[in-house]
């Protein structure tokens, strides 16, 4: 049987409708803009309406921003018909947004917990429950990208709940892919390792020199430095594309090397 070698132009997102959630700042501002050059028109859901507002008047007129609470089951219904309103269906979904607890286990309040599994366990499931349920009424289906970490893999020290949530993002990925994929829905994930976001910057701005601090954090990982939130993007768009089509419950790590030490 003869294999259709991809071509560049298949990483095209030309005539998608990309649907982020947490899309305001970081890898989801980073994964908004690159799907948008691609060609893909782009919905942008996050809680901090300023500069959703503000990146989707950047992108302009095939951008859509709306205010979501990813743990509310009735915001995200609402996103989905907001988007379908707009651009008559969603193609692809990255479940993005997400949350830190930095606390050991003892220190660690059930609030706290409570609330880093509702955004980033539930908040990913409901995601991709109302992608599948959009995907399966319509002809095509349709990719879904999951961002888990690598706390999915590795225990990190006082991440309990930060790490249970996302080895509960990388498991869900690959359940929906064992269930869907045959009804034409792929589900991946990709593990970003240390990525210099706002968040990010905000802990080393909180050491005593934090130079030495984001240097130190950087060299825990093999390729010698941190992330981009532009390179974790670039992953995600090859994942929603055409040239990933073959690839189904899989999970990147786009971690310079952090896993594989």
């Amino acid at each position: 049987m003869a294999v259709m070698i991809p071509s560049l132009a298949a990483e095209s997102l030309e005539g998608k409708v990309v649907l982020v959630t947490g899309a305001a700042s970081g890898i989801g501002e980073a994964t908004a803009l690159l799907a948008a050059a691609r060609g893909a028109s782009v919905v942008i859901a996050d809680l901090n309406v300023g500069d959703a507002e503000a990146l989707a008047a950047k992108i302009g007129e095939n951008a859509l921003h709306c205010a979501v609470d990813v743990s509310s089951a009735e915001d995200m219904r609402k996103l989905f018909d907001r988007a379908v309103t707009r651009f008559g269906r969603v193609t692809s979904v990255v479940n993005n947004a997400g949350m830190i607890v930095t606390k050991s286990l003892v220190t660690t309040t059930v609030e706290e917990w409570d609330r880093c599994m509702a955004v980033n366990a539930r908040g990913v499931f409901l995601g991709c429950k109302y992608a599948v349920e959009h995907f399966l009424a319509r002809e095509g289906g349709g990719a879904i990208v999951n961002t888990a970490s690598i706390s999915a893999l590795v225990g990190l020290r006082d991440q309990p709940a930060y790490c249970a949530s996302k080895g509960a993002v990388l498991q869900l990925t690959k359940q929906i892919a064992v269930d869907y994929s045959a009804q034409g829905v792929r589900c991946n994930s990709v593990g970003p390792g240390a990525v210099e976001t706002a968040v990010l910057k905000s802990y080393f701005d909180g050491q005593s020199d934090p130079g030495a601090a984001r240097i130190a954090m950087g060299s825990t990982h093999p390729i010698g430095r941190l992330g981009q939130p532009i390179e974790i993007a670039a992953a995600i768009c090859f994942l929603l594309s055409d040239a990933a089509s073959f690839i189904t419950g899989a999970n990147l790590q786009v971690d310079g090397g952090y896993t594989a030490a």
